[in-house]
This record gives C-alpha cells, sequence and structure tokens, in this order.
C-alpha cells in the first residue's frame, strides 16, 4: 500500500506539521536556496519557514545562473541583500542590519517605525555543510554578495541528528535567530514550537531507548 503523504507539509501523513504552523508576519525578505538532497528528508525544516512565514520563496537546485526569479532579485541594487554563510570573511548579522538602516549615521536615539526600515532580504542555504559549499561554489552571483553569520549561545534542539557542532543550527532555527536579531518585534516562537514538536514526535516514534542509543549515549 502506497504512503500517504500531505500535499501541503510534503511529510508522511502520520508526521503532518500543518496543525503545528501558525502564520508569522515577517518584513524580511527570506529567500531559501534548498539543495536537491533535501527534498525528501523527513527532517527538512525548510518547509516550517516556507509555511510560517508571510515573506518567504524557496527555490530548489545548485546551479541559479539561469534561475529567472534569482537573476531578477540580484539584478537591482544588492546593498541591502546578504548571505547567511559563516566564515572568517562574514560579518555578525546585527553588524550588517545596522549597516542597512543607518549607513554612516549614528544610530538615532529613538528607533524608526517599522515601515521605514530599508528593505532586506537574507539568503538561506539549505542543506548539509557539504551541499551549502557546492552551492556557494557554483554561484559566482552569491561569492559576491556580503556573507553574515550568526553566534548561537544556545544548543541546538535539533536532538536527532549528527551535527559538527552541538550549537550547529537546522534551517528553521538560523532563520528563525535571523529575525529575532533583524525584527525584534516580530514574534518566531511558533515556528520553534513547531521545530520543537516535530522533534518530539520522531523521538516518541523512534522510542526512548534507541533515541539515548544513537543521539544521546553515544554523544
Amino acid at each position: 500500500m502506497a504512503r500517504h503523504y500531505c500535499r501541503r507539509c510534503l511529510k508522511a501523513g502520520a508526521a503532518c506539521i500543518c496543525d503545528w504552523i501558525s502564520p508569522v508576519s515577517n518584513s524580511t525578505d527570506i529567500v531559501i536556496l534548498q539543495h536537491p538532497d533535501e527534498i525528501k528528508k523527513a527532517l527538512g525544516t525548510a518547509r516550517i519557514a516556507t509555511l510560517s512565514l508571510t515573506r518567504v520563496v524557496l527555490w530548489v537546485g545548485v546551479d541559479f545562473a539561469e534561475h529567472p526569479q534569482f537573476n531578477h532579485l540580484l539584478s537591482g541594487s544588492s546593498d541591502s541583500i546578504a548571505v547567511l554563510y559563516p566564515s572568517d570573511a562574514a560579518m555578525d548579522i546585527d553588524e550588517w542590519n545596522l549597516n542597512i538602516m543607518h549607513g554612516d549615521k549614528s544610530p538615532p536615539s529613538v528607533p524608526p517605525p517599522i515601515d521605514e526600515y530599508k528593505k532586506r532580504t537574507l539568503i538561506v542555504i539549505d542543506g548539509t555543510w557539504r551541499n551549502t559549499r557546492e552551492i556557494m561554489m557554483a554561484n559566482q552571483a552569491l561569492q559576491a554578495l556580503p556573507k553574515v553569520q550568526l553566534n548561537p549561545v544556545a544548543e541546538s534542539n535539533y536532538r536527532i541528528r549528527k551535527a559538527p557542532s552541538s550549537k550547529s543550527l537546522s534551517t528553521v532555527e538560523a532563520i528563525a535567530m535571523a529575525l529575532n536579531i533583524l525584527e525584534p518585534e516580530t514574534s518566531v516562537d511558533s515556528m520553534l514550537d513547531c521545530f520543537s514538536k516535530m522533534i518530539d514526535f520522531q523521538i516518541a516514534c523512534m522510542g526512548e531507548d534507541v533515541y539515548r542509543k544513537n543521539y544521546v549515549d553515544n554523544v
């Protein structure tokens, strides 16, 4: 018997996350470049962001040189566009945000109204570290854009994956943390709550013993 998948969240019917999704009215444009390897991953988190955020697009591929929407995005001024991509040359995302809002001027004593903020676009690459590097190396346009990075203090809640660091964030966690900095007035708690429930469900399905053997006791 064929396995049923939800047409909205693209997850198996029993693991559907749609009931946990709530809208998040963000003002920063989020562009997710998803590596093809991520499409069928049961625990992919980019879908949480695309279902939650009001200003978000997701494009699948590796080389976006011939991608019309991507090229249109970069056809204008790129002053307010950055790629979330940690590296030695990347600036902290809060520094980039201040540069966009104030340029060479000193920050005002009273923050400007939200609708006076300069438009910002954050490009997020969704995939493993090898996947993200592949996408970056395949696109000179991405290489030319400013790179920004996060400095997570707390550990990731992605408790059922092996990661290079306990502070390596999932895509939805990275987007949520970025939005907390770029627009602190916007609550992203619902995205993180959905992510947490998805992880809890998967742990319950595998059983506590299997979870501890594979993801806790061997850490």
